[in-house]
């Protein structure tokens, strides 16, 4: 339903900053690598004209997010911060960068002072959901309804302020339940949600849909109980959507460690969306690396995608990632040895 706000933005694109500076350095290569996927080359150019020319926007940009890759969420925002307080007017774009730092970093308040300081409608979200995740729905209705463009950010606005604007008190409060997992406080998400669809009446529009996709969401944090006992309730499942069932199932058991019976459940999804599947694969794999890293390989293995490069990268297993890697990006970035 609700994408999590990770996914509607990035650090990057630096095309929403234009002509804010013209000075040195240049950032050519920088770029070329960045785009190449050679992002560890792309870090040291990027880093080493920041620091060459610290007010310099771009190269600040670059630099903060190959210090955010690194996980030095602390340098991130310093080089943001120079940048912007070389320029004569605050810059929305670099005060919005500065408030995605924030939420990497787990500093809520922080990312919604940004959020809203910078007064464009990615920021505007950002700031509803850290008030959503406060339960000030009403400051968070106001903030969403500022919202005016379209995309992504205004779809979210929109389910958003349909959850917030339901007369049932029950419903209302999924909405922070929904600000909570986009603002990475997944497990407490999981957890808040369970108790809600307790108090759901089997006859709620949209129960049984919602309940597949928390089921999957629960599992995909460790969540198995309560991932069980979501698809225990599911009465009557959408047509087409069985598969996401049998699916979850196979995820709650890598989460407890049954390889068998986790691999077991997969082989009866023949027929299912590949897409879906693949997804479904890479989480198993990722939840099982740490006890059975064959049976990761042999889930992610067996899908050629990004995702599932991923997850063999987070099994530790760097070959396997280059291999099951699509061409673009992420290959070109496991090929340079990142």
């Amino acid at each position: 339903m609700l994408p999590s706000t990770l996914l509607l933005l990035t650090l990057t694109g630096c095309e929403m900053i234009t002509d804010l500076l013209d000075s040195e350095p240049d950032l050519t290569t920088a770029e070329a690598q960045l785009a190449s996927g050679d992002l560890p080359a792309a870090a040291d150019a990027y880093t080493e004209a920041a620091a060459a020319a610290p007010t310099h926007v771009e190269a600040a940009t670059g630099a903060a997010y190959a210090a955010l890759l690194q996980g030095n969420h602390a340098a991130a925002d310093k080089y943001l911060a120079a940048a912007q307080a070389s320029l004569e007017a605050p810059s929305p774009e670099l005060t919005l960068r500065r408030a995605l730092v924030a939420l990497e970093a787990g500093k809520l308040e922080e990312m919604s002072a940004f959020g809203k300081a910078s007064g464009l409608d990615a920021g505007l979200l950002l700031a509803a959901e850290y008030a959503l995740a406060e339960g000030e729905l009403e400051d968070a209705a106001e903030l969403l309804k500022g919202i005016k463009s379209s995309g992504p950010v205004s779809d979210a606005a929109r389910q958003y302020l349909a959850l917030i604007e339901d007369e049932d008190p029950l419903v209302s409060g999924l909405s922070e339940t929904y600000a909570l997992w986009a603002l990475g406080e997944k497990k407490v998400a999981v957890r808040s949600v369970d108790d809600i669809f307790k108090a759901l009446p089997e006859d709620q529009e949209g129960r049984d849909e919602m309940l597949l996709m928390w089921a999957s969401r629960a599992a995909s944090v460790g969540e198995t109980d309560i991932a069980r006992s979501m698809l225990d309730s599911v009465l009557f499942l959408p047509q087409g959507q069985s598969w996401r069932k049998t699916a979850t199932s196979a995820i709650i058991s890598c989460a407890e460690g049954d390889a068998a019976g986790c691999l077991a459940a997969f082989e009866k999804l023949e027929g299912a969306p590949s897409d879906g599947v693949a997804d479904a694969k890479a989480t198993a794999a990722v939840l099982i690396a740490g006890q059975d890293r064959d049976a990761a390989a042999q889930l992610a293995g067996s899908v050629r995608s990004d995702a599932a490069a991923r997850a063999l990268l987070e099994a530790g297993d760097r070959s396997a990632a280059q291999q099951a890697a699509s061409s673009g990006a992420l290959k070109s970035y496991l090929e340079s040895g990142g």
